[in-house]
């Protein structure tokens, strides 16, 4: 593989032929086309078979019991064994994928809601259709809620966003797991193939090593040490046996790869979302997906952050971790995290939820 010029090298659907990757089966890194996502969304429809869904206003919604003896997994500090109860006293509907951009076009055509700035001339980016939508605000997600409550008319559901109780009951399930699929993550990663049951940064990396490896990324981040060098992108970045990525955040000295102007193309185009049917082995015990991983979620809880730029201060509360996010972040019990309601964000999107 040949380096070449930084800026020049990458076309905007690059991303494309990652959101076609299953990273679930030992042919991780096969790049097929793009008819090969119908055998994804299949396989993502047979796994739900054994819960109760239901489809209302175009959103695939499942069925999650009331617990009303939930009690969170940690606080919010992260100690295990001190979160606090919050009981779900009711049954409610979560949304089996997250808001993809095509549904939220029809949203934003019916209503001239602003569209997300990664979008060109009022959509999405080509064959995006079925990513998660982001740079999406509370407000603009909650209007969403309200615009589909509307679809669905008298006798439909009425669209909400889910309480940060209500995403971790879903998340956890019945036996309170770490994952949506279990107490283990089942990542692994060698001779650049990476298998994993959800997006994280690592799934961008594996893919950035395996067929770029060689090509120069430059930094561009202002204050970093090594502003204006270039480097292959193999010397940069590096993944573990576990799926632990190095050279990702370097903040100190900004010499990691999100300071580089490859990152900096990915970010203006909606980065390594995947398609929200992609990862059917991390569905949830009700049959949700990407519950880990892919966007960080919205929810209507508010909480004063411990962790990320938002620390001590009050925001809304975000879950589930996303592609960029390391893999610390994208478990089911992972707590902290929360943006400004008000603003959008690279990598936060929304599932909806409606009252059963």
């Amino acid at each position: 593989m040949n380096a070449t010029a930084p800026g020049t090298r990458r076309s905007v659907n690059r991303r494309t032929l990652l959101a076609l990757l299953a990273l679930t089966g030992a042919g991780a890194l096969a790049r097929p086309p793009r008819a090969a996502a119908a055998t994804t969304a299949t396989t993502v429809a047979t796994a739900v078979t054994d819960t109760t869904v239901t489809t209302v206003a175009g959103q695939e919604l499942a069925l999650v019991g009331a617990n009303p003896d939930f009690v969170f997994a940690t606080n919010l500090a992260g100690t295990v064994g001190s979160g606090e109860a919050s009981p779900v006293d009711a049954a409610y509907w979560l949304g089996v994928y997250e808001v993809t951009n095509a549904q939220y076009l029809d949203f934003a055509d019916d209503t001239g809601e602003e569209t997300p700035s990664y979008w060109d001339n009022g959509t999405y980016p080509e064959g995006e259709a079925d990513h998660p939508v982001l740079q999406v605000s509370l407000d603009s997600a909650t209007a969403y809620c309200a615009w589909l409550t509307e679809q669905a008319g008298n006798g439909g559901q009425t669209f909400r966003l889910p309480t940060e109780a209500e995403w971790e009951n879903a998340a956890s399930g019945p036996d309170a797991l770490t994952y949506p699929w279990g107490d283990t993550a089942g990542t692994s990663y060698s001779d650049l193939v990476l298998i994993s049951n959800y997006n994280y940064n690592a799934v961008c990396a594996a893919y950035e090593l395996a067929e770029h490896g060689s090509d120069l990324a430059t930094y561009t981040a202002t204050g970093s040490d090594e502003y204006g060098e270039s480097y292959p992108i193999s010397e940069i970045l590096s993944i573990g046996a576990t799926g632990t990525v190095a050279g990702w955040n370097v903040t100190a000295g900004r010499t990691g790869f999100i300071y580089t102007d490859v990152y900096d193309a990915l970010t203006a185009t909606g980065g390594y979302t995947t398609p929200v049917t992609t990862y059917s082995g991390g569905a949830s015990a009700d049959g949700v997906l990407d519950l880990c991983g892919n966007c960080w979620e919205w929810t209507t809880s508010v909480i004063t952050a411990t962790h990320g730029g938002e620390m001590n201060t009050q925001v809304n509360a975000i879950r589930g971790g996303s592609w960029y996010a390391n893999l610390n972040s994208c478990t089911a019990i992972y707590r902290g995290e929360g943006r400004d309601p008000s603003g959008g964000y690279p990598t936060v999107g929304f599932r909806v939820a409606a009252t059963a």
